[in-house]
């Protein structure tokens, strides 16, 4: 049995691509793009920098993360040990992260347009 509890797979993932300096992109909920590398995060935010601009984003407008290094994923499956181990390939991101934007954004956009 393990006495440590075992860290959940966003935060194995940000702090992978943190710690190496990975060129990210990010895709929020409204369809936006935002590149740039991981500089810190916590429960609720991402700050993201790029050409030395800082960016905080609040985790709740994110649809998608996507590292711009390969097998970045591979590394969390190695260390995710736990029952979270198991769903690893399940959330391993897809061949074509930007098609699955519209699906997320798709019900904010419905929503804005019938609010207006």
């Amino acid at each position: 049995m393990e006495s440590k509890p075992a860290q959940n797979i966003q935060d194995t993932f940000l702090n992978t691509v943190r710690k190496d300096k990975s060129p990210i992109t990010i895709y929020l909920v409204s369809g936006v793009k935002l590149t740039g590398k991981i500089r810190s995060f916590d429960k609720y935010s991402v700050l993201l920098e790029n050409n030395s601009q800082e960016q905080l984003i609040f985790k709740h407008a994110i649809s998608t993360v996507v590292s711009g290094r390969a097998g970045a994923h591979l590394e969390l499956r190695s260390d995710s040990r736990s029952s979270a181990g198991s769903h690893a390939p399940s959330s391993a991101p897809s061949s074509s992260p930007a098609s699955n934007v519209p699906a997320a954004s798709a019900p904010e956009t419905v929503g804005a347009q019938a609010s207006r």
